[in-house]
């Protein structure tokens, strides 16, 4: 029973914090939209129906993925693998939930840009899937363990053993060793992962063993999946292809073992110390590849400034006098500055270090090993937590075009165009949900050229920014991606990096459609972020040429072809200055991007250098064994989605709190995007909580979203073990129904809700046999909540809860008003709340008043009994009244969050009731991904102040499920 009950726990946090990264990975799924559906032998895939172009070109070629994935793998889970394409975010990811009995792949179609490390590939859905299914394949190996399958198969998710005991390196390295080794592409084969590896090592920053798996520096993240492969690969290399086989077999064997034993028995040693040993390979070779390059001549620029994190890319303004840069920072909000490109003199500075070797001229004033910090002239803050991107100058110089995602209504987030007065500060918005990319402004100022990637699909497209149409240049496709267009000087020709069969171009084109030529070599290697010189006889842009991402010169004229940097780690982004030609651009280091600046006519660099073969981890490499082709196999009809297949897991829930303690179980059902879910639950328990059941259901097919309650319950709060003597609100036995709708809206300051709904019930007194009487009301509730400031988060809330009806015979009416104030830089660190209602009528019911007191029903939805104000930590009924005010005060200081609570019932300000404690609420979900309701999860402890119950500490725990 103690292992069960410790299973119970570890499984409440795993779905509790699974649950939290998959609402906040899959919302929203937009339920209400057209949805089909696609089967295949091995997989069911589920997209919008916007979606078909590439959902339908990924799906051709599952189940060859399924096949060849498996063979590698060793593993292949024993029923259909569900896919869900969304893209909520218009961001490049996908996600795999490994779960034994509906393993699930989550696919946003929006591809990765060329700089990211996943940019290179043979195509983007491939590779994601290949990627996502590895996972299932190889965490949802199950355990040979009769035992643990057992005790895991009373659970409601399912997870084997590698899922369970596997550091995140290993799970996250080893799909992108498969990625690599089937696609011959991806991150294994690609320029990026080699280039962290070398300049990592070359500045003695590779992660320790403890760090790869987490670790919160500049690609802190990326470790997992970069390192990783490269571990496995060189682990591969010691004992074979079989070898990692042969560990997640000893993982799921019927012995159980941990990561570090299963590991040391395949590989001879801990892995922590073969880690070691392979961080000191890594090392070697980067240090020998560092001697190649500067036997040639390391030209990097002249650094400008020092700068940390994802610097975004630089704009000069026209007159070329400056420069407006993204700065990101671990912990600071991303900002748009403008600079100087000539800083004054710093005379402050230069006088602070006369007056230091003035006071003591023995002393050694310090050398300027870097640039001075730049000034800004302006800066541009995030606006409600979301940070502007790709600043571009327009011809005046005083206006910069910028992106900033912005939420469409129903919540999906896509990148706007905005117009940004440095001057007065002012924001216009040009664009509304365009998904715009890299706008750059035509010469005129008219209109601006962009990349807009929306539905997987990347097209180059004009927008007119005084009315904000966008009219499509060049249609992209699954397989063909524009990207970082830029108008000549002219603003005759555009030139645009295009990735097509695999590989990034450049190209040349006009904003009318004209003919797509490229412009670069036709020498294999990847090119991108090309700009033009002043001039427009030439471009500058980023080649992999020499297996190291530095600049080029193309002269469109006479076709040369001219190195421009040489450098360990990656020169991009680079921007030419319209003033004198020179160039600005992004140095890659293990803090992040630095600025730098290089005048190409005095660079005499011959020829490029390529890497030495046999540093193949610090180089990059072709696949040693043919990539598999992925033959499309012919798909079946879509179908329309409708309710979606169905799944239903039995959860266990409860709560121990002041009005006792009661088990519930919750059957809950749902499909894999949300369209219906219900739970149908039973409580048990001690009299003074409520017992019985309560079937919920939720439609979000439409909008707005429709839900129903129906429940049969008993509470006789009188039975409470601390019961106060005074204002016990009588016990009833309450059957009823009710419906209301639910709309969401969101906007670019935060989020409203409206509820409209209502109920019919019957209430019958518990302690003693009497007729039952009706209770019926109406009721509606309007929220809002924002989120303003910049440095400093306020995020305000605020809540009208109105309702009438008639309860035994007599009729009522109430009102209440809620407000929150949340403040915080990054997060909330402390939070305010207050409320006010009143109940009114001719001889309203002591049912319907104010009740303070108790938990928050599990067997139906609060919105049932508005009139109950939770204080899980004392008993229902500590305060009653037909007018009740509450204030509370947080802090978010750990785990536990500390609060002051005190509320009052009627006129009687001198009878505030006073608690205070500490509490942990979570509200996760639904999650229809991983097939699970809403979770709602409240833990803490409170210390009354006042009588009844004054310095009697309470603990209190309460979990709970909705649809």
């Amino acid at each position: 029973m103690r292992t069960i009950a410790a299973l119970l726990l570890a499984l409440l946090g795993m779905v509790a914090g699974g649950a939290t990264a998959a609402a906040q990975a899959g919302d929203p799924l937009r339920p209400h939209a057209p949805w089909n559906t696609l089967h295949t032998e091995h997989f069911e895939v589920h997209y919008p129906a916007g979606m078909a172009r590439w959902t339908h070109t990924v799906a051709a070629r599952l189940d060859s993925i399924h096949t060849a994935v498996s063979a590698l793998v060793g593993n292949a889970p024993d029923r259909r693998v569900t896919v869900v394409v969304a893209d909520p975010y218009n961001l490049t990811n996908g996600f795999a939930l490994p779960l034994l009995r509906t393993p699930t792949i989550v696919l946003w179609p929006t591809p990765p840009e060329p700089r990211s490390g996943i940019g290179e590939h043979r195509d983007w859905g491939e590779l994601l899937a290949v990627h996502e299914y590895a996972h299932v394949a190889h965490l949802a190996w199950p355990s040979r363990n009769a035992r643990d399958r057992r005790l895991w198969s009373l659970l409601p998710v399912q997870l084997g053993p590698i899922t369970r005991r596997s550091p995140r390196w290993v799970t996250e390295g080893y799909a992108t060793y498969v990625e690599g080794r089937l696609t011959g592409s991806g991150r294994p084969h690609g320029t990026w992962r080699p280039t962290t590896l070398r300049q990592w090592a070359l500045e003695g920053r590779l992660p320790t063993y403890a760090q790869l798996s987490a670790w919160d520096a500049y690609q802190g993240g990326a470790m997992a999946y970069l390192v990783g492969s490269a571990f496995l690969e060189w682990l591969v290399e010691q004992r074979g292809e079989e070898s990692l086989n042969h560990l997640w077999r000893r993982m799921t064997a019927v012995q159980r073992r941990s990561f570090a034993d299963a590991f040391a028995g395949v590989f001879g040693g801990p892995p922590d110390e073969l880690y070691g040993r392979f961080t000191v390979e890594i090392t070697r070779e980067a240090l020998a590849a560092e001697r190649q390059l500067r036997a040639a001549e390391i030209v990097e620029g002249e650094q400008i400034q020092r700068l940390s994190w994802h610097t975004g890319d630089p704009a000069l303004s026209p007159d070329g006098s400056r420069i407006a840069i993204v700065l990101r920072q671990r912990d600071r909000p991303s900002r748009v500055v403008v600079w100087r490109t000539e800083e004054p003199e710093d005379t402050v500075a230069d006088r602070a270090r006369e007056r230091l070797l003035e006071r003591d001229p023995l002393d050694v004033a310090a050398i300027e090993w870097r640039p001075r910090p730049k000034q800004p002239v302006t800066t541009l803050h995030p606006v409600a937590g979301r940070a502007h991107d790709s600043p571009r100058f327009l011809p005046d110089g005083r206006r910069v075009l910028v992106t900033r995602q912005e939420p469409l209504p129903d919540g999906r987030l896509r990148p706007d165009l905005f117009v940004w007065d440095t001057e007065s500060g002012a924001l216009r918005r040009v664009t509304r949900g365009a998904a715009i990319r890299h706008p750059d402004p035509s010469p005129d100022g008219r209109r601006a050229v962009a990349a807009r990637c929306e539905a997987g699909i990347c097209d180059l497209v004009r927008i007119d920014l005084r009315t904000g149409r966008v009219d499509v240049i060049h249609r992209g496709s699954p397989d063909t991606v524009f990207h970082r267009p830029r108008y000549s000087p002219d603003g005759i020709h555009i030139a645009v990096a295009v990735q097509a069969q695999g590989r990034w171009r450049v190209a040349r084109t006009d904003d009318a459609g004209g003919t797509l030529q490229y412009i670069d070599p036709d020498d294999g290697a990847n090119r991108y972020d090309a700009s033009w010189f002043p001039h427009g006889r030439a471009l500058v842009m980023v080649s992999h040429r020499g297996g190291v991402p530095n600049l080029e010169r193309i002269d469109l004229v006479t076709g040369e072809v001219r190195p421009v940097t040489r450098t360990t780690g990656a020169a991009v982004a680079p921007e030419p200055n319209p003033a004198d030609g020179s160039v600005f651009f992004l140095r890659l280091h293990t803090r992040g991007l630095d600025l730098h600046h290089i005048h190409p006519d005095t660079v005499r660099l011959a020829s490029v250098v390529d890497l030495e073969p046999g540093l193949h981890r610090v180089a990059p490499t072709r696949p040693a064994v043919a990539p598999d082709s992925f033959p499309q196999l012919p798909l079946p009809e879509p179908r329309p989605y409708r309710l979606g297949p169905r799944a239903v897991r039995l959860l266990p829930a409860g709560a121990e709190t002041a009005e006792g303690r009661t088990g519930l179980l919750t059957l809950a059902g749902t499909d894999p995007i949300g369209r219906l879910g219900w739970t149908l639950s039973g409580a048990w328990g001690d009299p003074g909580t409520w017992r019985g059941m309560g079937l919920s259901a939720a439609f979000r097919g439409a909008l707005p979203a429709l839900h129903g309650e129906l429940w049969h319950a008993r509470q006789q709060p009188a039975a409470q073990s601390r019961a106060p003597e005074a204002a016990v609100p009588l016990g009833v036995g309450y059957t009823g129904s009710a419906i209301w709708t639910e709309a969401i809206r969101h906007s670019t300051r935060g989020r409203s809700h409206a509820r409209l709904g209502a109920s019919l019930g019957s209430l019958e007194e518990a302690e003693e046999e009497t007729d039952r009487t009706t209770r019926q009301f109406a009721f509606a509730e309007l929220g809002t909540a924002a989120r303003l400031g910049t440095r400093f988060t306020l995020r305000p809330s605020a809540l009208l809860h109105v309702s009438a009806g008639r309860t035994m015979g007599e009729d009522w009416q109430r009102w209440t008003v809620a407000t929150r104030m949340g403040v915080g830089r990054r997060g909330e660190l402390l939070v305010f709340e207050g409320s006010y209602g009143a109940l009114t009528g001719a001889a309203p019911p002591v049912f319907e008043e104010f009740t303070a007191g108790g938990a928050v029903p599990l067997l139906f939805n609060p919105v049932i009994l508005p009139q109950r104000i939770p204080i899980p930590a004392v008993p229902l009924g500590v305060l009653s009244g037909a007018r009740m005010a509450t204030v509370r005060a947080s802090a978010a200081l750990g785990s536990l969050q500390p609060y002051f609570l005190a509320a009052r019932a009627n006129d009687g300000l001198h009878r505030w009731y006073r608690v205070v404690g500490a509490e942990q609420t979570l509200i996760a979900g639904p999650v229809p991904l991983a097939r699970l309701p809403e979770i709602r999860l409240i833990a803490g402890f409170g210390y009354p102040l006042d009588e009844p119950l004054r310095h009697r500490p309470r603990g209190y725990l309460s979990l709970g499920y909705r649809p």
